[in-house]
């Protein structure tokens, strides 16, 4: 599915530089330009979990879904600054391994991003792009079956994600990112005591995959 995706994505990108390479000019965003933009990214995953407290193995199925208007201003033609606020759910659906009856966890997050962007024109309609960003997430965890739980968490992450945007007209753009470079610190908190993880690295799962809709002015 991930390797689908991305060439999809490079086929869209081949398709529009072919046609953008042959204008002279190249996009800007001037100084001073405002926009907003909604990123949403939704996806379902089938996964086999390892129980290692009863040492037992089940299927999971997985569904994600989340949502973040951001808004923003160029400080400089072509960098923008910027803070969203962010919005996922998600659900484990999973077989319990001792009668076999399905039982389901719920997750809802809640992000503040915070970001910069800087953008490369390719031509008169199409730029890559680099965002860099900070950002902080609660989680609170609804139900409790049978997988790793927790009453709340805390995460926190630094990195980047590449991305491409196709202006339809001078102030509506289309946009994606695919997959990201970070570090990222959680900690969990519940009745037996905290626990705490890190992470660096590079992630190019589905749930990294974000599609938007940009509005300049």
């Amino acid at each position: 599915m991930k390797k689908l995706v991305l060439c999809a994505m490079l086929c869209v990108l081949s398709v529009a530089y072919g046609q953008e390479k042959v204008q002279n000019e190249k996009l800007t965003i001037e100084k001073g330009t405002y926009f907003l933009n909604g990123d949403f990214s939704v996806n379902h995953s089938n996964n086999i979990i390892k129980d290692f407290y009863y040492g037992s193995s089940y299927e999971s199925n997985i569904f994600n879904f989340s949502i973040a208007p951001k808004i923003g201003y160029a400080i400089k033609d072509n960098l923008l600054i910027g803070l969203g606020v962010g919005y996922g759910y998600s659900e484990v659906e999973a077989i319990n391994p001792f009668n076999e009856s399905n039982a389901t966890t719920s997750f809802n997050n809640f992000s503040i991003l915070p970001f910069i962007k800087k953008l490369f024109p390719v031509g008169e309609k199409l730029t890559l792009s680099i965002r860099g960003e900070f950002n902080y997430t609660y989680t609170e965890q609804n139900q409790i079956y049978y997988i790793d739980s927790f009453d709340h968490a805390e995460s926190y992450f630094v990195g980047i994600r590449p991305g491409i945007s196709y202006f339809l007209t001078k102030a509506i753009a289309l946009e994606a990112t695919m997959g990201v470079l970070g570090y990222t610190y959680q900690s969990y908190k519940d009745t037996d005591g905290d626990r705490n993880s890190n992470n660096f690295g590079v992630n190019l799962n589905s749930n990294n995959l974000f599609f938007g809709l940009s509005y300049y002015w």
